[in-house]
């Protein structure tokens, strides 16, 4: 007997999280990875965007500059 059978090829890594294991019983890949979820926004400048490089969020929102004080009674909240 000669085995003429082959494993199938491993799909490309498109996205940062793809994980590719074999699955012996469908005999074909199964990509086990997937994104992290978005985290919940708190404050009203967050705005988180996928960074694909450290395959994680990063929120590029900031807080607005807080006015300077000019007369005395000025309380910024």
């Amino acid at each position: 007997w000669v085995n003429q059978g082959t494993q199938p090829v491993q799909p490309p890594v498109v996205n940062c999280w793809d994980n590719f294991q074999f699955n012996t019983t469908s005999c074909s890949w199964v990509n086990q990875g997937s994104q992290a979820p978005q985290p919940p926004a708190v404050n009203c400048w967050d705005n988180y965007q996928f960074n694909t490089t450290s395959c994680s969020w990063v929120n590029q929102g900031t807080q607005p500059v807080q006015p300077p004080v000019v007369n005395c009674w000025d309380n910024f909240q």
